[in-house]
Formats: C-alpha cells, structure tokens, sequence
C-alpha cells in the first residue's frame, strides 16, 4: 500500500512542466504496477492503487504519444472493482465505505474521460495518440460502455438511499463528458437516460443538494449536463428544428436558479411576474421532455391543469413553447375534464398568434387534441395537417387519425385539393391509402361529413382546380354515396363532374378512373325515380361517349382498373338508357368478339376482376338485344352473313358457342362471385338464344358438357352449392321440361331428404326454393312432384331467406 502511496505522491507533485515517463514503455510498466493494485482482495490496497491511477491518468503525465491501450487497461480493472464491490455489498444497511469505493473510482474513471476529451479537443494530444491497439473512437465507445454497464447502476442504487454532492457531481461530470466523447452514440443513449429518468434525478438532485446557493460546483455541473441532455433530445424532434437556438437560451439562463421540487412547479406556472417567464418556459421544456420519453415528474391531471392555467394566463407564446404545450395538454387530457368554451377560445387565441406553429410536423396527439373540438378543427386543422404532410411522415399514424377523427378526414381532403405541393401529394397518398382500408366504408354512415365531403367536392369542381387531389377527392365521394342520403347536392355533383368530363383526355388515366367510378356508383345507387334524370344528363355529353369507346377500343394499352371502370359505366347506361328510352346522341362503338375471346382464351392473363366486368358487360349486350347506345362490331363474322349469323347477330354462331364453352369454364373456378356473374350471364345468353333462335337454345341446353358441368358441380365438396341449384334452374327452364333432366333433380331431392335443409346457407335455402318452385310448375311426373312437394312443405317452417345482394364492383388504381 505505501508503494501506492508512493506513487501517487510523486505524480501529484511532479511539475507539469517535466515528464516522469517520457517512454511509452515507462508509463506501461507504471500502469502494470497500478492495474495489479487494483486488483488486488485487499480493500485498502485496492482503493491506494485507484487514487493512484487517477492522479496518472492527467493528461501532463501521458508519455507521447498517448498509450490509449494502457488507459483502458485502468478503465476495466477499475470498473470491474466498482461492479464487484456494487454487487458484494448491494444487501448491506450501511452505505459509507460503499459510497467511498464509488466516489474514488468514479474519481478515476472522471480523469479517464477528462484525459480522453482532451485527446478529442486538443489537436496536439490527437496528433500524438498511439493507434496501433486502440483508435480514440474505439475508448470513447468503450467509456460510453463503462457508464451505461457499470456507473449508472452503481450510484443509482447508491442514490436511492443517500445522495452524496461528491458522488453525484463526478458522475453528472462524466456523463456530461461522453456527448463531445460519444456524439454520434447520443442519440439512442440520451434517449435512454431521458427514459431511465435522469431529467427527474438530476433535477431533485439540485433541489435537494443545491438550494439556498449550496453545492455550486455541483449545480453547475448538473446544469451543464442537463443542458447537453436537453438539447440533444430537442435536436432529435421536428418541432423544435427552427428555434434550438432560442430555446438552448432559455435553459442556459433558467436551469442555473431552477432549484425548487417538481411540487412546487405548478404554482410557479401560475406566477404572472415578467421575471419569472423563463423559468416557466424552461419548466414547459422539462415537462415535455420527461413525458415524451416516457417520465412524470406529477400526476398527469396536475400537469394538465397547471399547463391549462399558464397558457390562460400568458400571451404571445413562442411557437417552441406553444408546440410544447399543446403536447402536453394532449397527451394529459384523459386527466382532466373536455376543455370549456373558454379554454377552447384560449388555445384558439393561441394558434392564432402563432402561425409559424404550423409550418412543422406536429405530434399526433397535438393533431388528435385539435380535431377534438370543432372550434379548432375548423381554423386550424388543414393547416396543422399541411405541416405534417409537408415533412417525411408515417402514413400508418395519419390513417390511425383519420379512423378516430372524421374531421380530420376533411382537412386532409383541403390539403389534398390545394394547388401542387410536397403536403398535397402527401395528403392524396394517405387519402388513397385510407380508401384501400376497410374502415374507409364507416365514413358512409356519417351523415354530416358526408356532407361536408360533398361540399368540399362541389367547392373544388366550381373552382375548375384540378389537382391531384381531386382524383382522390372523387374517391372518397364515391365511398359516401348510398341512395338513402342521395339528395339535391349530388346532383348538382353529377352535373360538375359531367363537365370535368369535358375537358379530359384519354390520357389522364388517374382522373379518368375517378370519374368513371364516381358516376358509376352515382348510378348504382340513384334512386328509381331519378335514373332518368341522371341517365339522360350524362347521355347528353359527347365526350363522355367518346372516352369511353377510346378506351375500350385501345384495351392493350388501357389500365386493367380503366377498362373494369368503363365497362361497369357502360354497363350502367346501357340498361338505363334501355329502360327509360333516353335520347341517344352519340353511340359507342365496342368490339363485342374481343370481350368474348378475352374470356374464352385469355382468362389465365387478364386480371379476375376485367374478367368479371367482361362477363357483366356482356351479359348487359345480351339482355337489351339492341341498344341505340352500342354500336357492336361485327367484323369477325364472315359477309354475307348466314342465316344462324342473322339471327344470332351481333354475337352470331361461333360467338355464342365460345362465349357458353367460356362461362363453362368459369363457373368451374372456386370464386363464388365468378360463378355468380358467369351464372347470370349464362341465363341471358340462353334468353336471348330463344328469343332468337329456339332450335340453337335448345340444342345448347342438352349438350353433353352442359351435364357434365351440372355434375361437377352438384358433386363439388359433397355439398348442394347455390351454384349447382341455380344452373340446374336454368336448364330445366330452357329444355322446357323436367325429363331431360329427371336424374339430376332426384338427385336434390334425395340429398335435401337425406341430409335436410338446415345445413344450406341462405343462398342456398332461396336457391332451392326457386327450383322448386321452377320444376313443379313445369309439369313432372307425379311421383317427383309429391316429393318437391314435400321438400318444398319443409322449407316452410325455416326462416325466409334473402337472395345475395348485389355486389357494386368499384376500381381502384392496380
């Protein structure tokens, strides 16, 4: 121990000016000696070497250049004497010798990092470091490991017993020391210790310590490393970006006679002096930190109400300031009872006088708290949301906002329709992500923002302002539309986006998708009395006309979403205009043989749902017979036409059998909206093949792989599929008879009587009902009536039942 002792002597005394170990060399074997003190079992010996080590480790007595190898050598016996010691003794009542051990080797592991930031600074010492076992950044990760591993644990478990000013000023010195060790590591560990609750320590800490001008040393180092802690945080949020400067200010001058508990806070944000506003600001800060790392210094509801009295009682807020107590007002409210109309006029106020506020990315609970009250909403929520548009932002958390907030819902369609722009491109991506999700149909049932959202629309469509917000925009029109709220606004809707038609091209495929959809579904859900008004309106417009044969005849080129689009829409007015016998003032050409070879041959590389609006679109061709709207191309067939062609015309012969092998096909597929459609077309093509040719209906009707297909179907999943029900409907319907196709419908019967009705889906049970009903009224034998009879008796007594409802097919962009 006195050979320690010794040392330590000498080095302490030793002129700054003269060097005891000139050599790398001396200084290792000096460290040795030093490394094995520590070492050692014996307490006092130990803690020799240790006070030892530190008067070393000055940077007047580094040998050059710098042995960085021999200084971590130091570091690690050191810190693994304070982890054993912390470990050993961490039961014991008594705290004294403990807090000795730490306060000597925290001594030591202070002069380690004082001696490795002048490394850092000092371009004399850095010129002269020894790199060839240690580089500088890999000691300074190194003492960054020692604090978070070794320090913090050992004088937080000494710290919650008895807090010693010595103790607590080396430690706060040494943590201070790695944000110029460490900068670019201070991210993530500043982080943590905001997590792990250092602000609040460090704070009682001086109020506890450092009151009544007591332990200045210590106050100024807690100051310092509260300011360095701080401001790293702060440089981590958007909010803060423009006035880090003034805010750095704020904390310098304040932190130093910040010396009061966290009890004390709220009344000193009730104070109204002049002299006391950045001490009050410095505590705003304070609390916004701690609570966004996840830290409370009080009770949610006293932060509320105090934040609340303050912001009642000061004006003119910088905007850092405003941005902080918004935050904690929104993330405290829960706490505290709905702001009143006065505390809403106050943050309004507010807002108002701060409009830099706005051109930052706000929190989303600052977003939430502001579409919380219609007052502030209604001011203040486009441009809040313009801010954070504006910057690099997740769109899951604006789509977590816009499901809980309605309202927010209309200012992003605000930013959206605004002139081009980072926020509205933004705004239309976190619309059109919003429309793809399945809560984007709860909008419908809202009736107020529904009609908000439409008066949004026709605001944007009379400006004649068609950005790309007003793609989207349409979107979301086309969600809301349901015929029960279908009023004078969306005709007056109908009537603006008929002439936006006007003025597109075929190009513009993104708005053009819109639009079709928007007046598709406009159409889907008008009521009965008013097709005839908005079927002859939108026959009216040439250019509509025009677009869509455009894009149906360049089909190669077209989207696969366009093409579902325009067929729907023209599906749409097809049969209305059938229906009401609406004037006609442009036709549609439409190579019907395309569609139907796209579906007989191409299936495997066209899209599932073209296919379908293919299927809807001709069976639409097939319903009306002829249409002044189409105008069906009819090249494929050979001229002159024969007499089967004639009468078969536009689709003749060889159409007819592609298009019935093509349905085949498709009600094989495992989609039960597939089967529907190809069902449904199927009756229309055997309707129109009687009406035009009964001999060729019929010969279709008794083909082979029309039992075949009844087979496979009635045999799929050992079960009775509505499909398999309904086609069997329609060829009894078609053959004119039950004969052809006894077999199949005993079939039925014995497996309804065998397994009973119960086990059919709803579908199924109205399915049933329908073939039931279709077969006995077609005269069959006795014997099989008496059983459909029976079956029929049965259905009776389960609950009726509805045929599936109609699917309104809508496209979005693929």
């Amino acid at each position: 121990m006195c050979l320690y002792t010794c040392v330590c002597v000498c080095v302490d005394r030793q002129p700054a000016a003269v060097r005891l170990f000139p050599t790398g060399s001396e200084f290792s074997a000096v460290c040795d000696v030093i490394v094995e003190g520590v070492a050692s079992f014996c307490l006092q010996v130990s803690m020799c070497a240790v006070r030892a080590a530190a008067v070393l480790l000055r940077p007047n007595h580094q040998s050059s250049p710098v042995q960085l190898a021999d200084v971590r050598r130091i570091v690690e016996v050191v810190m693994s004497k304070i982890t054993e010691h912390h470990h050993t003794r961490s039961r014991e009542s008594c705290s004294g010798s403990k807090s000795g051990v730490l306060l000597q080797t925290l001594t030591c592991f202070d002069a380690a990092c004082r001696l490795v930031e002048a490394c850092v600074c000092d371009s004399s010492l850095k010129d002269g470091v020894c790199s060839a076992q240690e580089t500088l950044d890999s000691v300074c990760v190194f003492l960054l490991h020692c604090c978070d591993a070794a320090c913090i644990p050992a004088v937080t478990g000494v710290c919650e017993r008895v807090s010693s000013p010595q103790v607590l000023q080396l430690f706060l010195s040494a943590l201070s020391r790695q944000f110029s060790l460490c900068p670019d590591h201070m991210t993530s560990f500043s982080r943590k210790l905001a997590a792990s609750g250092f602000i609040r320590l460090t704070l009682e800490s001086k109020a506890q310590l450092c009151s009544g001008n007591r332990n200045v040393s210590l106050n100024q180092i807690c100051c310092d490393f509260l300011l360095k802690l701080c401001m790293c945080l702060i440089s981590q949020e958007h909010t803060w970006t423009s006035e880090l400067q003034d805010v750095e200010r704020v904390l310098q001058e304040s932190l130093p006679s910040l010396c009061c508990c966290a009890s004390d806070w709220p009344s000193v944000l009730s104070d109204f002096p002049q002299s006391l506003r950045n001490t009050q600001h410095c505590l705003i800060y304070l609390l916004h930190l701690s609570l966004l790392h996840g830290d409370r210094f009080l009770s949610d509801s006293a932060v509320f109400s105090a934040v609340l009295r303050f912001v009642s009682c000061v004006q003119d807020l910088p905007a850092s300031v405003l941005s902080s107590v918004l935050y904690l007002l929104s993330v405290t409210q829960h706490a505290g009872p709905r702001l009143d109309t006065v505390s809403v006029s106050v943050l309004s106020k507010a807002l108002s006088s701060c409009p830099l506020l706005f051109s930052r990315a706000l929190p989303l609970s600052v977003l939430s708290l502001i579409f919380l009250y219609p007052e502030l909403s209604e001011r203040f929520g486009a441009p809040a949301l313009t801010g954070r548009l504006s910057e690099d932002t997740q769109e899951q958390e604006l789509l977590e906002l816009l499901h809980t907030n309605p309202a927010a819902l209309l200012a992003t369609l605000a930013v959206a329709c605004d002139a081009e722009s980072a926020a509205s491109r933004s705004a239309v991506a976190v619309l059109q992500c919003f429309l793809r999700s399945a809560d984007s149909l709860s909008i419908s049932g809202t009736s107020d923002l529904c009609d908000q959202i439409r008066s949004v629309l026709l605001s944007v469509l009379q400006r004649h302002t068609h950005t790309d917000g007003l793609s989207v925009l349409l979107d979301v029109s086309s969600v809301i539309h349901s015929s029960a709220q279908m009023e004078h606004t969306d005709f007056r809707l109908l009537y603006h986006v008929s002439n936006l038609v006007g003025k597109l091209d075929s190009s513009d495929s993104e708005l053009l998708l819109s639009v079709f959809n928007f007046l598709y579904c406009f159409l889907s859900v008008c009521p009965s009395h008013a097709t005839d008004r908005a079927v002859s309106l939108l026959l009216g417009n040439v250019r509509l006309m025009e677009l869509l044969e455009e894009v149906l005849s360049a089909s190669s080129s077209s989207s696969s979403s366009l093409l579902c689009s325009s067929l729907l829409l023209l599906s749409s007015l097809t049969l209305l205009q059938h229906k009401h016998s609406a004037q006609v003032h442009r036709s549609v050409s439409v190579d019907l043989h395309q569609i139907i070879r796209r579906l007989a041959f191409s299936k495997r590389h066209t899209d599932t749902l073209l296919i379908k609006c293919s299927v809807r679109f001709v069976q639409v061709c097939l319903d009306v017979d002829t249409s002044a709207l189409l105008c069906v191309c009819d090249a494929a067939l050979q001229r002159p036409l024969t007499s089967i062609d004639g009468a078969l015309h536009p689709i003749g012969h060889s159409g007819a059998t592609s298009l019935m092998t093509a349905l085949s096909a498709l009600m094989l597929m495992t989609q039960d909206l597939m089967v529907s459609a190809a069902l449904n077309c199927l009756g229309s093509l055997m309707g129109f093949l009687r009406r035009r040719s009964p001999e060729t209906a019929q010969h279709m009707v008794c083909q082979p792989w029309m039992r075949f297909l009844l087979f496979s179907l009635l045999s799929c999943d050992q079960r009775l599929r509505p499909a398999a029900l309904q086609l069997l409907t329609q060829l009894v319907c078609f053959s004119g008879g039950v004969s052809h196709w006894r077999t199949e419908v005993e079939s039925v019967c014995e497996e309804i009587e065998k397994q009973g009705a119960t086990n059919l889906t709803d579908d199924g049970t109205h399915t049933l009902r329908l073939m039931l009903t279709q077969c006995c009224a077609l005269s069959p034998p006795d014997d099989l009536r008496m059983r459909m009879e029976a079956i029929q008796e049965s259905l009776r007594h389960l609950p009726p039942s509805e045929s599936s409802s109609r699917h309104m097919l809508e496209m979005t962009p693929g």
